[in-house]
């Protein structure tokens, strides 16, 4: 184990934080179709002093959840969270906890990674020895039930806070199991974990500048992935999307084999206000770059990179997007670090 998660490790094992719930539901919560060119469906709005939680896209991946973390933490948990967890290095191998325990946000604690609130963990997130792992011996296992859309009910989703930084590496590596289906009569999701900043704009809100970003990788029909993001630029109401090339071909996700993917998200600068449109993000499959988007503007306040997002499951709001049979993905060795040198697969770790 490096220096820096060791230091990771012993600064969870030091510190006790109160166990978390669940983020509240709200009439938003109802995902709307990834891929399809019909229009959103109608929204209804959140009952007075909820937490906000926008449905997905239309046009574009779907079902997401507004970032739990920006709206209704309590300051004092937020206060000691930044205390425990303020290294800008993290890594998880998923080896600690016994196989076949569920990976609960007090789990996700123990290993160095806190969130506010999460979904799915406890009934859908498993430690798993069954299959073999990426590193070591085991992993973690998502389910995506069948019939199933939207985190609620499929895969899991979770904000993972990060000491704040311009720039920061996301890393890990993901198995889809040998029958994965895609979905039924319509085809998208999102894979695994992608990086954000400040409220997380997404779900097709406005990115005005002062209400966050996100970044995210999702599969489409037969498994075609693509880098999905919003931005202040975003050509419409939802995302855009950039497809994952290796090799000049498109990036289709395997069945049954260990990919590798990782992401890096540069935040651009602010004068007197303005974005600069020198922000990027960039994808790598398999340690090679598969897509870069530059000329970003993704703030126009001091937010930066600073949350880790589990965000991942089926989704659409019908239930064609629905896997035809329970689904899994197996991921492992997940790392976050404001240093290229971190990461492996990237050339790193030498």
């Amino acid at each position: 184990m490096t220096p820096k998660a060791l230091l990771a490790s012993a600064l969870a094992a030091t510190v006790l934080l109160p166990a978390l719930g669940t983020a509240p539901a709200s009439a938003e919560d109802v995902p709307r179709p990834i891929g399809d060119t019909t229009a959103p469906v109608g929204e209804a709005p959140p009952p007075a002093g909820d937490v906000a939680v926008p449905a997905g896209e239309a046009v574009a991946p779907a079902g997401e959840v507004a970032d739990p973390a920006s709206a209704g933490d309590d300051p004092a948990s937020a206060g000691d969270a930044e205390g425990a967890f303020s290294s800008t290095y993290r890594h998880n191998t998923f080896e600690r906890p016994a196989a076949g325990s569920a990976y609960t946000l007090a789990e996700w604690e123990k290993d160095g990674w806190y969130a506010p609130s999460a979904r799915g963990l406890e009934e859908r997130a498993v430690i798993d020895d069954s299959v073999p792992a990426h590193g070591g011996g085991q992993s973690l296992r998502v389910l995506y039930p069948e019939g199933k859309i939207g985190p609620r009910d499929s895969g899991g989703l979770a904000p993972f806070r990060l000491t704040p930084a311009r720039e920061y590496y996301l890393s890990f590596w993901a198995r889809l199991d040998e029958d994965f289906s895609w979905g039924t009569t319509s085809f998208g999701g999102k894979l695994g974990f992608g990086l954000a900043g400040g409220a997380g704009c997404s779900g097709g809100d406005v990115c005005t500048g002062e209400n966050g970003y996100s970044s995210r990788v999702v599969w489409r029909r037969d498994g075609k992935a693509e880098l999905y993001y919003y931005h202040m630029d975003k050509k419409g109401e939802f995302g855009d999307s950039e497809p994952l090339v290796a090799d000049g071909a498109a990036v289709h996700l395997p069945r049954g084999e260990w990919v590798h993917i990782a992401q890096r998200v540069r935040v651009n600068t602010v004068t007197d206000g303005q974005a600069s449109p020198d922000g990027e993000i960039e994808v790598f499959y398999n340690g090679e770059p598969a897509a870069m988007v530059t000329g970003l503007r993704l703030v126009t306040d001091e937010d930066l990179v600073d949350k880790a997002y589990l965000w991942s499951f089926f989704g659409g709001s019908t239930e064609g997007f629905a896997p035809a049979h329970d689904s899994y993905v197996w991921y492992d060795d997940l790392k976050v670090s404001t240093s290229r040198a971190d990461i492996c697969e990237l050339g790193g770790c030498v």
